[in-house]
């Protein structure tokens, strides 16, 4: 197995999971491994979104590492579900809805707009984790509510989503448009105001 060297820690590599991210272990612990490249012109933009996000309340894994001169973020790795995985098999429910809603509220507070993709967030026991690394500046046209809210409820988008990813999603799942419509309101009214 190879081995990485972060700020004088020697990170094993588990697998790597893309070109830039690896899963590694320290002390039987697992991390993610990010590598940026440093010659990219965001390289500065991307490293403050990693901190902005970092000092937010956003739930998410802990960031161990940021080694600005190689390039390497350093974060714990969750063992746990997407939601895009979750909702295959399983309904959204009230308590995921609470989680979304809050730390769609705490990323406003602190300025920024997250990804609210279903793959940017990984289901640990009851727990709901952002996992993106990267976040926005906050911009009202973007909020979570006027943009991928349809996402998160079994509506057309959600089916349609699926389908964009090439994955098949029983269409039979969905709701009503009345019935979307009421629930998102009431989880908005009841989480996120």
């Amino acid at each position: 197995m190879s081995t990485i060297i972060v700020k004088r820690k020697e990170f094993e590599v588990i697998e790597l999971i893309s070109n830039n991210i690896s899963k590694c272990s320290l002390k039987n612990k697992l991390y993610l491994l990010f590598k940026l490249d440093i010659n990219d012109k965001n390289y500065r933009e991307n490293l403050l979104s990693i901190s902005r996000l970092s000092h937010s309340s956003v739930k998410q894994p802990k960031l161990k590492i940021i080694d600005k001169k190689q390039g390497y973020i350093v974060r714990e790795y969750l063992e746990g579900t997407t939601v895009f995985d979750y909702i295959l098999d399983h309904d959204f429910n009230e308590n995921i809805y609470k989680q979304v809603f809050y730390n769609s509220y705490c990323a406003r507070m602190a300025g920024l707009n997250l990804n609210f993709d279903l793959k940017a967030w990984t289901l640990v026991g009851d727990e709901l984790y952002y996992t993106d690394l990267f976040v926005e500046k906050y911009d009202a046209a973007k909020d979570f509510t006027k943009n991928q809210i349809r996402l998160w409820f079994l509506s057309s988008e959600l089916c349609k989503y699926y389908e964009k990813n090439g994955v098949l999603f029983d269409k039979t799942r969905l709701k009503q448009e009345y019935e979307v419509n009421k629930e998102m309101v009431l989880m908005t009214c009841k989480y996120y105001l």
